[in-house]
């Protein structure tokens, strides 16, 4: 019997840890853990929130206002994969759910996904269905995402409605990659192939964390009889750190590439971020000239991004 890659510190006494990651989320991380409070029951659970550092006083709220919950609070901002691990780490859930604070629950919706793992044991990763603020369907995109993908978000080419389209028949099924917004994980998968990679600042860790699990022969489930409610980008579109979001997304993107993909398509999604990002420096540049810049027109940035596609990955 091989060894485990990881080894939690206590053994499980719960259903299922809920961790949380904030960053300047208050309001709606007091929408979303009182949602939690409000529709999970029958199941025994504890909630991990992990703070990045929050500057409009999060932790001193959810402190006074849910007093059941587990606080951790960096001193500075570690990334979302880091603070999950450290969530992880402290959880004592049987399975952990990484729950982004810009969601809310509208029904039992952990009582559910217990029932169903218990049920299909077969499956050690769980995504929900996922509806926008009026209940629509949002897409998932429940395949591996490809170079080819990968080119044409970066030449904005990229249309994710069609994903709604290519996702077939809402119903549970196995998938290839599931959503990071509720991503449920069974405690021995954690235990096989380890915890979070921590080179990811900011996005591609769900899509990490699947193909790990499935070359590790662990089988992903998509499963939309529940549904969880997505505020999109709340949590990541905050005009004051908009830079800093966007530097570490694509340096999030090299890595993933650099981890996946071939030498030769890492060449092409590189050289193709320089073409993009020349052309937004020399567009912002003649916009500032003329006077018709806008917020999006930071030519400091453009320039770093454009510098940052040369970088090696971590």
């Amino acid at each position: 019997m091989t060894s485990p890659i990881f080894k939690f510190p206590q053994p499980a006494e719960l259903d299922i840890t809920l961790v949380i990651v904030s960053f300047n989320t208050r309001e709606i991380l007091l929408r979303c853990l009182g949602s939690i409070k409000k529709h999970t029951h029958e199941i025994s659970y504890e909630i991990i929130l992990v703070d990045n550092a929050s500057e409009d006083g999060t932790v001193e709220a959810v402190v006074e206002l849910f007093p059941e919950v587990n606080v951790i609070a960096n001193k500075d901002n570690r990334g979302f994969s880091a603070a999950n691990n450290q969530g992880i780490v402290e959880s004592k859930g049987r399975r952990v759910a990484l729950l982004n604070p810009d969601t809310l629950l509208t029904e039992n919706s952990f009582k559910k996904i217990i029932d169903f793992m218990e049920a299909h044991p077969e499956f050690s990763i769980l995504g929900t269905g996922i509806v926008d603020e009026n209940n629509q369907p949002c897409p998932i995109r429940l395949w591996e995402d490809t170079p080819q993908d990968a080119a044409l978000k970066i030449m904005g080419l990229y249309d994710p409605a069609e994903e709604l389209k290519m996702m077939g028949p809402m119903k549970a099924k196995e998938a290839k990659v599931i959503s990071g917004c509720c991503f449920v994980v069974s405690r021995d998968l954690v235990e096989s192939i380890g915890l979070m990679d921590e080179n990811y600042f900011l996005y591609n860790e769900e899509d990490d964390l699947c193909r790990r699990a499935r070359k590790g022969g662990k089988k992903i489930c998509f499963y939309p009889e529940t549904s969880v409610q997505h505020l999109h980008g709340r949590s990541t579109h905050q005009d004051r750190h908009r830079k800093k979001v966007m530097i570490e997304a694509y340096r999030s993107n090299l890595y993933f590439y650099s981890k996946h993909y071939s030498f030769v398509w890492n060449r092409v999604l590189r050289s193709l971020y320089k073409m993009t990002f020349f052309l937004g420096l020399l567009r912002s540049t003649f916009r500032h000239i003329t006077g018709s810049a806008t917020v999006d027109d930071s030519v400091s940035l453009k320039l770093k991004l454009l510098l940052m596609s040369s970088e090696k990955s971590r």
